[in-house]
């Protein structure tokens, strides 16, 4: 459970050192996005002052072009002048449109547009009432050619007047964009100053805070190390005692995994089975200790196999045989017994077997009878 909240805990303080400036980068994005946007449609309002300015002097262009069309005219009565007269009045209906769609925004340019409207078509007309005289040779009343030179001069100065009028926003909307430009250095220079001290003081503290969780999950495994080194010593003194104790018994002690391969082996148990014990290590145990029925000259029932279905200790008749490996027989009395954790799993076996102590001591004054029999070579 430990584990679980220091690692949880070294992944959230992980997360959050990340997480945090990111999140501060994407608000000042928020912050500057209004500004961005106010920028970028001041730059929009002043390019179109400049198309406005464009299409005037377009429009403008086409009037004087029709002036200069109807003085060739009227002075060579060649055609080509009212052909071309013809094509720039026509062009010029179009290009006015173009100029009023530009400026519907703006009601004064709007108005400016309709004054220049008004006085072009008031040209225009006299402008062919001069063309249509001069066809059928009628003299042209000079007081109409004064008219025509003061309605020109007077469509100039509305031109003037009308540039002058988008000239003034433009100028307007540019001082605008250097103003947004400034506004938009100042805050963005601002934000960034205060974005990157904002980040190194939490990407320090959150830093901190991850060397903290990580030096306490070092101390945390130092002290599991240190206590797991400590209960494997622990555990070697148990099981050096262990041994110490097994090989004190005078009774010979075999122990088995519950597949019946014998772990270990006191020295009661190497001399009457003589079987070293680094030679029966994993050797199943009918192999080491094998015994038969004294009159029946039978092999006993395998021990392991009995103890792990039944889960209890048994006990062996007097009438058993210890046939030893070197070809010794050695009536024994023996027992065994399961070795079970907590849940009641059989972990192994234990077999604890000596020889009967008037035979102990009957074999201690002469050398014993070996009695071989027909199975004993099993």
């Amino acid at each position: 459970m430990t584990t679980y909240s220091d690692s949880a805990r070294f992944s959230r303080t992980l997360q959050s050192a990340i997480l945090w400036p990111v999140g501060i980068i994407f608000l000042t994005a928020l912050l500057l996005l209004p500004l961005i946007y106010e920028l970028f449609q001041v730059v929009k309002w002043s390019d179109h002052s400049y198309q406005v300015l464009a299409q005037t002097r377009t429009c403008e262009n086409l009037i004087l072009s029709t002036q200069n069309d109807v003085r060739g005219y009227l002075l060579t009565g060649d055609p080509a002048f009212v052909k071309s007269y013809d094509a720039s009045s026509a062009q010029s209906d179009e290009e006015f449109g173009r100029l009023r769609v530009l400026v519907q925004d703006s009601p004064e340019q709007s108005r400016n547009a309709d004054v220049l409207d008004q006085a072009t078509k008031t040209w225009f007309e006299l402008a062919k009432t001069l063309i249509s005289q001069r066809a059928q040779n009628i003299p042209v009343n000079e007081d109409w050619i004064k008219m025509g030179k003061t309605l020109m001069d007077d469509i100039r100065a509305k031109f003037d007047t009308f540039a002058d009028v988008e000239e003034a926003l433009r100028d307007t909307r540019h001082y605008r964009v250097q103003k947004m430009k400034q506004a938009l250095a100042y805050a963005g220079g601002g934000l960034v100053i205060l974005l990157s001290l904002t980040v190194a003081h939490l990407v320090r503290k959150r830093m901190m805070e991850l060397d903290a969780s990580y030096r306490a999950a070092l101390d945390t495994i130092e002290h599991r190390r240190a206590a797991l080194a400590r209960s494997e010593a622990d555990l070697e003194e148990q099981k050096e005692r262990l041994r110490v104790t097994l090989t004190s018994i005078g009774d010979g002690v075999i122990v088995t995994d519950p597949s019946g391969r014998v772990l270990l082996m006191n020295h009661e148990s190497e001399r009457l089975t003589g079987w070293p014990y680094v030679e029966a290590m994993h050797q199943s145990l009918p192999a080491v200790f094998r015994i038969i029925n004294k009159k029946t000259r039978l092999a006993e029932e395998d021990l392991v196999d009995k103890i792990v279905q039944k889960k209890r200790v048994v006990e062996l008749g007097n009438e058993t045989l210890l046939l030893s490996r070197n070809g010794e027989e050695w009536p024994i009395e023996d027992s065994a017994a399961p070795i079970c954790d907590a849940k009641g799993s059989v972990l192994g076996v234990v077999v604890v077997f000596h020889v009967p102590r008037f035979i102990s001591d009957q074999a201690s004054l002469e050398k014993p009878v070996i009695e071989k029999g027909p199975e004993s070579g099993r």
